[in-house]
């Protein structure tokens, strides 16, 4: 039975039509490392578009819509109120799967695929980014807001530059707050607001040296690093408290 539907899938394979257009990307690196110094950094995104020999030029030009989506985050927002004259935090609202880091960077005559309520790509907008039209979108907003102060939410729909009209690149800018862990990086050839390929990339954060060693310390052993953040703080109070006084 297996002998008789490997040669129909094969037929099926060839059968299938190929893509006229596509995607061919890549990024400048694969890794990056966390260290004690890390102050951000950038991972340039190279692509080209390729068309087959049987598909004639259009009249338009391609659009790049690029999104960068960091390790998803359960997040409590709460909204600050006043009560018997003192400034407290409310109860506030869950956010499930946040990402930690959201970018979406664009080919500067895109704008419209993302700005337009009705734009193919308006969905991938910060403005769509866990909005579910309900009463917890000014906080929504509200977290939007912070993490894009922080570097973490970037929207750059100019981003994408087209060095012909077949090759373009950009760069991913990465805060020094950025999480460790998994980037999904997701690229949309759009063409008369039609999508007409899609290709995916990944990187990888990591903590190394000193820092990833405390916190897998803080994760597994809680008990021990615990113990050993309190001896910390006594011996640097006592060091600190024995130069003063010689002072």
């Amino acid at each position: 039975m297996i002998r008789l539907l490997a040669p129909l899938a094969a037929i099926l394979a060839l059968a299938l039509p190929a893509k006229a257009e596509r995607v061919v990307a890549d990024l400048s690196t694969g890794i990056i490392a966390i260290s004690s110094n890390f102050a951000g950094a950038s991972v340039s995104l190279f692509g080209v578009i390729e068309r087959d020999a049987q598909t004639v030029s259009r009249a338009s030009r391609y659009q790049v819509v690029v999104v960068v989506t960091g390790p998803p985050q359960d997040v409590l927002v709460q909204k600050t109120e006043r009560r018997f004259g003192i400034w407290m935090n409310g109860a506030g609202e869950r956010f499930p799967a946040m990402p930690s880091y959201y970018a979406i960077l664009a080919s500067e005559d895109s704008r419209h695929l993302v700005e337009e309520e009705d734009g193919p790509a308006r969905g991938l907008s910060l403005a769509k980014l866990g909005a579910d039209d309900g009463t917890r979108e000014e906080l929504r907003a509200a977290l939007a807001s912070q993490r894009a102060r922080l570097g973490l939410y970037v929207e750059e729909l100019d981003a994408v530059r087209m060095l012909t009209p077949n090759f373009f690149r950009t760069s991913i800018p990465l805060p020094s707050v950025v999480s460790d862990g998994t980037y999904t990086v997701t690229i949309r050839l759009f063409a008369d607001g039609v999508v007409l390929d899609t290709e995916e990339l990944s990187f990888f954060i990591a903590k190394t040296g000193y820092e990833q060693s405390l916190f897998d310390l803080s994760r597994h052993q809680p008990l021990i690093y615990g113990l050993v953040a309190v001896t910390l703080a006594l011996v640097t109070g006592y060091v600190g408290g024995v130069v003063f006084r010689r002072n």
